[in-house]
């Protein structure tokens, strides 16, 4: 008689068992650490971009502004491409001539800047949202926009400082001049960018089913006078949550842009905390827009000094505020 060795069926069934148990130990551990390393690259290239406004800064004695609403709407992104070594696309950018055509909800892109609004600039994504940075508008002919996910800091939100028209308590507003001197709160204490999603393209009445990609938008009717944004619902101040159930609009297209400073593609501000569940809300481009983020537990947010800080979710909603803010004199704790 022959002895046959080998495994039996009961033991093959274990081993594997066994390495199906390793596998599902191992694969969080391998996407935590490549989240870890998508984090440090976004936190690289928020630096890049803040040391590039100090750049902006020292050359031209003041922080980029926002566009004052017309048709040559250069965003601040557009205007510091020479100092994080983009010189050579924004040479194809000619901002004596209207960025954009049309009026009011038919605006759409001058097509002489077309080729510079479709450049899909790396380091403008986070690597960690995923998104299809692309985004195609219908309105008066079909144009493609490539997006971001780093926006600017246009301060608090609360009150009238929403409305960029007139000089907010933030970094930016439109035609801002800021310079180091205005940052009386400190500039380890000053929000000046953050990340936020890309939109997932929609555009359509109904209520925000995503508020990380999709905003509320009010349609119809003016903006009052400088600081007076919204006129009637929702005010200042709002709960956002409610205001958004009164919107009756969905709009996906936030942050589709780097190239056009509108605030809702561009901006954001602290009113909300951020990866707020409520959506951020906009009435002609103006309104309270959260940082977001695909990070688990946060967003990262580059402050006036040059740092990056991972800020979680869970700080405090007055110490927040006080981020927004370049000279409100509050006393910030640990965040």
């Amino acid at each position: 008689m022959r002895n046959y060795s080998g495994f039996t069926l009961v033991e093959l069934l274990v081993v594997i068992a066994i390495i199906g148990i390793l596998i599902a130990l191992l694969l969080p551990a391998v996407q935590q650490a490549r989240e870890a390393a998508r984090r440090m690259q976004c936190t690289n290239q928020q630096k890049q971009l803040v040391l590039a406004m100090h750049n902006y800064e020292s050359t031209f004695r003041k922080f980029p502004g926002l566009p004052f609403i017309s048709q040559y709407g250069f965003s601040v992104q557009a205007k510091i491409l020479p100092f994080v070594e983009q010189g050579n696309l924004q040479e194809l950018i000619d901002f004596d001539v209207p960025l954009m055509t049309g009026s009011g909800g038919s605006q759409t892109i001058n097509p002489v800047h077309g080729p510079v609004a479709e450049t899909v600039v790396e380091l403008f994504l986070c690597p960690s949202d995923g998104q299809d940075p692309m985004f195609e508008t219908s309105n008066s002919g079909s144009f493609m926009f490539a997006g971001t996910n780093y926006v600017v800091c246009t301060g608090d939100g609360t009150d009238t400082n929403y409305d960029t028209r007139a000089e907010t308590n933030g970094m930016f507003w439109q035609g801002s001049q800021a310079q180091f001197r205005d940052i009386t709160d400190g500039t380890s204490n000053t929000a000046i960018l953050s990340e936020s999603l890309l939109g997932d393209k929609s555009y359509t009445s109904g209520t925000v089913t995503d508020p990380k990609r999709q905003m509320a938008r009010y349609g119809g009717g003016g903006m009052g006078g400088n600081g007076e944004g919204f006129t009637g619902a929702p005010g200042h101040n709002p709960d956002m949550n409610t205001a958004a159930s009164a919107a009756g609009n969905i709009d996906g297209r936030g942050r589709s842009t780097w190239l056009w400073g509108r605030e809702h593609l561009t901006s954001f501000n602290t009113y909300m905390t951020p990866n707020n569940s409520a959506p951020d809300i906009h009435r002609n481009g103006f309104g309270w827009f959260a940082p977001r983020s695909q990070h688990p537990g946060g967003v990262q947010v580059g402050l006036a000094d040059g740092s990056v800080r991972f800020v979680t979710e869970t700080i405090n909603l007055g110490t927040w505020h006080a981020l927004g803010t370049k000279g409100g004199g509050e006393v910030l704790g640990d965040f």
